[in-house]
């Protein structure tokens, strides 16, 4: 049986003695030592089980397993040339696969304001985008880098702060009209709500400068995506507490009120983190530079 590990050394020695059909020649065209090349040559012959070269006192020919070897060897060394320039390339130019995560609604928002300019600026790059609330872990999921928000947990990664987020109230004019105005976050106990994420979180906290309110609530609806969250919500269900970016635009079209405009959630930093490596490659820089020349696009705090 052949060994699997077959020396790229070896085979280049091998190519220059089959082109030059001489030893000394290639002794000369590579600066070795004759008895190098030849000895490199035979253990070769040994690994592969059957001999590449015939040789006599006068003439060096190539057997016809060295013609087979020949084509193949020089197509191998042709490519692993071409994947060294790949890889090194990798390092000079903004090329190759960037991969992202982050929550479904930032991921929503990122798509539309960075990835679509990245992909513009920079059409050698493809991306995936994972969305998910999780704290993905980068080095596991081979992940270059992560829009994260709350406080970060991974102390092995970069942290770069982007902005803040916070939730504000908010219920359709519909469903308002069945009701008093609300004076108070504490009257919030005596109406349906809506609930992003799967887990039970039936208290919301809500504060107003320096007042923090804890407020139990009745929750109707549970959705971990906001969308269908929304639609409901717009539906004239209940009252929810959502993210402002993600309806402010439904605010100004009149299809949802804000509840309580003085009381939101405690605001949330939004971070970018990767991976701390001596180079960053060139794909993630550009990113991390098209962010930096964004520094208003994460202030996502309700106006």
């Amino acid at each position: 049986m052949i060994n699997e590990t077959i020396d790229l050394k070896a085979l280049r020695l091998f190519i220059e003695t089959a082109e030059t059909l001489s030893f000394t020649q290639a002794a000369e065209n590579l600066h070795m030592p004759k008895s190098a090349i030849s000895k490199s040559i035979h253990k070769l012959e040994l690994q592969m089980g059957v001999k590449v070269l015939e040789r006599s006192s006068r003439v060096v020919r190539l057997t016809e397993a060295g013609h087979i070897l020949y084509a193949r060897a020089t197509a191998l060394i042709n490519d692993a040339q071409h994947l060294l320039q790949d890889v090194q390339g990798l390092q000079n130019t903004v090329q190759g696969h960037l991969r992202l995560a982050a929550p479904p609604a930032l991921g929503r928002y990122i798509s539309k304001h960075l990835i679509a300019p990245y992909l513009k600026q920079w059409p050698d790059v493809t991306v995936s985008l994972k969305l998910s609330y999780e704290f993905e872990d980068l080095f596991k999921q081979g992940l270059d880098l992560a829009i994260r928000m709350g406080q970060q947990q991974d102390l092995d990664l970069i942290e770069k702060p982007l902005g803040f987020s916070n939730r504000i109230l908010v219920a359709s004019p519909d469903y308002l009209e069945q009701y008093p105005a609300l004076k108070h976050p504490q009257e919030l106990s005596q109406h349906q709500c809506l609930q992003i994420f799967s887990q039970d979180r039936s208290q919301w906290t809500l504060v107003n400068g320096q007042q923090t309110c804890n407020v139990s609530t009745n929750t109707a609806f549970q959705c971990s995506d906001m969308i269908a969250l929304k639609q409901v919500l717009i539906a004239g269900v209940g009252i929810a507490q959502l993210p402002w970016f993600v309806i402010n635009e439904e605010i100004t079209q009149g299809r949802l009120l804000q509840v309580l405009p003085k009381w939101s959630s405690p605001g949330l930093t939004i971070s970018a983190v990767y991976r701390e490596n001596i180079n960053k490659p060139p794909k993630l820089a550009a990113f991390l530079e098209l962010l930096a020349a964004q520094p208003d696009l994460f202030d996502l705090t309700a106006r």
